[in-house]
């Protein structure tokens, strides 16, 4: 009866992963089958540590189902006949779990007094993968509560422990708690320390993952890309295809990075440097380019509404590029190729086209005030009078 309770728990546990790596509902219904069998041949036995791994992996199932109260019941469950049965290591997982389910639920202070429970526990089994977690799951607890100096506190000792282990992950992800916590504090200067820490540590894993899909990998290490990749060194990476809408990619560095078909659509690309990077066909609709270096970067795309304000665009390739209404006020397009290009109904106010090919390129409705148009190629005298009119300036040989 034990052994096939056992199996049964083991066989849960591989549907769960089954669950956890496809995101199908019925593989996590499947463990939730298996985990009741096994706790229906437990209940009244002597097996009592099977009995709360399946009341404990039961209150994961339902925790990812949304099931809340559910789930913190089967952990109380759980709970109770760990320290009925004197089983210090299934305690301090119910203990963790009670933690993780309140601090979900927003009540903190619950949370808390879980978390510096199972703390102890931990430290009494001498369990150090598991002090780094709860310090830091406490840390956040603590941080929710604006209780930011505690927060800080538990989040070194969890790095100082992860770093002695080390746990290249464990140790980012309290860099990166670190890094929420100063900010928070106000101290923008340690925050910042934080960050380029932080960054160092994500290159690493990144190297070490080997993944042939960067972004997979990012995200099978615990990197979220939309709010991890600011100021990262990312020269050379391959970003085809990669979902990064909305990303926060300031003063990221993407030169020489290959980003064809990449959604970048209201990505904060403000002061990245994307020299020689390939964009053809990426999404950069109403993306923040401000201060962005795109030098000779392949800019054959979509982009409107996109904000270049005092990008420098020298050399870059935007052949048939579509910018309408793009804001490319003061941006350096010297040598650039806008051959065919939709500059329609676009802020070109204090631009510099020295030396471009603007070939067929349409101005229609955009403003061309201050904008430098000095050995530009492409443009017939006609287009060149109106250009001047709308108060553009020629400088000609």
């Amino acid at each position: 009866m034990i052994d096939e309770a056992n199996r049964l728990l083991k066989q849960g546990i591989e549907q769960y992963q089954t669950y956890v790596e496809t995101k199908v509902l019925t593989s996590l219904q499947e463990a939730m089958q298996s985990w009741q069998q096994a706790l229906s041949l437990c209940r009244g036995s002597e097996a009592s540590i099977v009995e709360g791994a399946a009341l404990g992996n039961l209150g994961a199932a339902y925790k990812a189902l949304g099931d809340l109260p559910q789930a913190i019941a089967f952990y109380q469950q759980h709970l109770s006949i760990a320290q009925r049965i004197q089983d210090r290591r299934g305690e301090a997982n119910a203990l963790g779990n009670l933690g993780n389910a309140y601090y979900i639920l927003g009540e903190d202070t619950q949370a808390i007094e879980y978390q510096q429970q199972r703390l102890a526990i931990v430290r009494e089994l001498q369990d150090r993968p598991g002090e780094v977690q709860t310090l830091s799951n406490l840390g956040a607890a603590y941080h929710s509560l604006e209780e930011h100096i505690k927060a800080i506190l538990c989040f070194h000792q969890s790095k100082a422990i992860a770093k002695e282990l080390q746990d290249v992950r464990g140790e980012g992800q309290a860099l990166k708690n670190l890094r929420l916590a100063y900010t928070a504090l106000g101290d923008l200067q340690a925050a910042r320390d934080y960050q380029q820490q932080y960054l160092t540590i994500i290159r690493e894993l990144l190297a070490a993952a080997k993944a042939d899909d960067f972004i997979s990998g990012a995200k099978m290490l615990g990197i979220n890309p939309s709010e991890d990749f600011a100021e990262a060194d990312l020269s050379g990476v391959n970003l085809r295809s990669a979902n990064l809408r909305n990303a926060d990619l300031n003063h990221t560095n993407l030169s020489n990075a290959d980003l064809t078909f990449a959604d970048l659509s209201r990505a904060n690309l403000s002061g990245a440097n994307l020299s020689y990077a390939c964009l053809c066909n990426a999404n950069l609709r109403d993306a923040h380019l401000l201060h962005a270096n795109l030098t000779q970067a392949d800019l054959r795309t979509k982009m409107p509404r996109a904000n270049l304000t005092s990008a420098n665009l020298s050399g870059a390739n935007l052949t048939s590029a579509y910018l309408p209404n793009a804001n490319l006020t003061n941006a350096s397009l010297t040598a650039a190729n806008l051959s065919d290009a939709d500059l329609s109904g676009a802020n070109l106010s204090g631009a510099n086209f020295k030396d471009a090919e603007l070939k067929r390129a349409d101005f229609k409705g955009a403003n061309v005030e201050d904008a430098l148009f000095e050995g530009v190629l492409g443009l017939s005298e006609a287009m060149k009078l109106d250009l001047k009119q709308r108060g553009a300036i020629f400088e000609e040989d």
